[in-house]
This record gives structure tokens, sequence and C-alpha cells, in this order.
């Protein structure tokens, strides 16, 4: 999840032919900004609401959040 400070960005303008360096100076940009955008980040919230929750910790993996009978757990 990309945070508020997070902006896409700017790709090298293309020459005229084909350049390699130009492509993996491309390829270098893109592969940053997925990566990224796949970084959760820090999260601050004054008020937050979770919905769904499972009910067991049963194959949860570690860290991940869930509901016993109204208490939110972390496994």
């Amino acid at each position: 999840m990309a945070g508020p400070n997070f902006a896409a960005p700017v790709l090298p303008v293309p020459p005229a032919q084909y350049d390699q360096n130009w492509a993996n100076q491309t390829v270098r940009i893109l592969n940053t900004y997925f990566t990224n955008l796949q970084n959760p980040g820090p999260i601050r919230a004054t008020t937050i609401t979770l919905t769904d929750l499972p009910t067991s910790s049963a194959g949860l993996p570690a860290g991940a959040l869930w509901n016993d009978l109204g208490a939110v757990k972390i496994v």
C-alpha cells in the first residue's frame, strides 16, 4: 500500500530509436515503483474498523489478526 507521499515515477523520454540503456533504466524505475506499491509501510490513524476477522488463528501467518470471542488477538 502506498503512503500519502508516494507518487508515480516520472519515466524518461524515449529516444527516437531503441536504446538498451534507456530500456534498462525504465525497467529499473518500474521495478522500484512496483516494489514500493507492494510495501505496506507504516499506518497511522485515529480510528480503524476491521470487519470479518477470522475467528480462529488456525492457518494464519505470524502477525495476522483474529477475533477471539470479541477480543482482537495477534498470531
